[in-house]
């Protein structure tokens, strides 16, 4: 029998795909703990895209902070987290973000 599969807005343990516009730290208070396997995320860059609001960087790290422990929270034991970023560039300074990023993780215990 063919398995047809769903899409959903809004987060159930009962499907198989869930496609959600929004903020996704509200998405995620609606997730169990420890119950997804796989998260990936492209969070938004910070350099001043169309589509963006360009946040200074000590708030921009406090945004992915609490989205960051919010994943961790709903990760299971056994998962993995792909977490996606760029450079942060400011008055011609580089500031690779996976260097700045790194503590919050290796702070929750996640092997990087």
């Amino acid at each position: 029998m063919f398995d047809k599969r769903t899409i959903a807005e809004k987060f159930s343990v009962k499907e198989h795909v869930v496609v959600y516009c929004g903020d996704c730290v509200e998405l995620l208070t609606t997730i169990p703990d420890e119950s997804l396997q796989l998260i990936i995320t492209s969070p938004p860059y910070n350099i001043g895209k169309e589509y963006e609001k360009r946040l200074k960087l000590g708030l921009y790290l406090e945004q992915q902070a609490a989205v960051i422990r919010e994943c961790y929270r709903c990760l299971s034991p056994r998962g993995s987290i792909c977490w996606q970023v760029v450079n942060y560039v400011d008055n011609g300074s580089i500031i690779p973000l996976d260097t700045v990023l790194y503590p919050i993780f290796t702070e929750l215990g996640l092997e990087i």
